[in-house]
């Protein structure tokens, strides 16, 4: 091992890999030591380029009490790292920092809330992290199922990575709601879904699932363009500051390009 990797780091393996469209994949990652780690956190995920370690923070999507780590992740073209990824499969390995971060989720959605979870192609992960915690959990453990709606927004169907799974929660859990919508759907004739970006087709959901102030709560995720759409939108429907959490890819009015955030 490079001498360059100190105590900070703990080696993981790829055991997993799935393909979702020629940039989008995802990866099953098993540390090498326990990751402990609260729904809606992310990691650092690196790997050794010229004598360094290059990292970048990726979202979790596997719940905390599974035994690997998840991650859902797009190629980002002329991106430092992501191009690295992308090369990667079952059986190499990656460096992880030994410590989660984020603190996006430290408002768990409850129970006699009405809760929005708005994300952009890989920026439901922390919601499916949560969601697969909450299918998990046993009736024993008390309280009420949140009432939640994930609004998903994408260019084309195919980069719904847990559409299915996501489709399968919401028979499965009372209260949950998952909306899929496309921006491009002239590309799909076949698609008989919601259209639109997600920042355009909030306002309808919100209002059919009675998102208000001091009633809900809103988690907006992903691209910086529909945070800052549906940050405006709550906002005008009276909902304050702290019943808007958010958590962007990367800085706002920028590309994500050369960076991977």
């Amino acid at each position: 091992m490079p001498v360059l990797v100190d105590d900070r780091y703990q080696q993981g393996l790829i055991v997993a890999r799935r393909d979702f469209t020629k940039d989008l994949w995802s990866i099953r990652i098993r540390p090498l030591d326990p990751f402990p780690f609260r729904a809606g956190q992310y990691l650092t995920l690196g790997i050794e380029l010229e004598d360094r370690v290059l990292e970048r923070p990726y979202s979790i999507v596997s719940a905390p009490d599974e035994p690997e780590l998840e991650l859902f992740i797009e190629l980002i073209p002329g991106g430092a790292l992501t191009p690295h990824l992308h090369r990667l499969g079952e059986g190499q390995s990656v460096w992880l920092r030994r410590r989660p971060k984020g603190l996006f989720l430290r408002q768990p959605p409850a129970s006699g809330r009405v809760h929005l979870f708005c994300a952009t192609v890989t920026g439901v992960a922390p919601f499916a992290s949560f969601l697969r915690l909450l299918a998990r959990r046993s009736p024993s453990e008390g309280g009420a199922v949140p009432k939640i709606l994930l609004l998903q927004g994408a260019s084309h169907a195919d980069e719904f990575g847990y559409r299915e799974e996501m489709e399968g929660l919401g028979r499965e859990l009372p209260g949950f709601r998952y909306v899929p919508t496309i921006s491009r759907p002239w590309d799909e004739p076949g698609w008989g879904g919601e259209v639109g970006r997600a920042e355009d087709v909030i306002r309808k959901y919100a209002d059919d699932f009675g998102v208000a102030p001091g009633q809900g709560m809103a988690y907006l995720c992903g691209h910086p363009g529909m945070i800052a759409g549906g940050r405006a939108l709550m906002r005008r429907r009276g909902l304050p500051d702290k019943e808007i959490l958010e958590e962007q890819y990367w800085p706002e009015g920028k590309e994500p390009t050369g960076s991977d955030n």
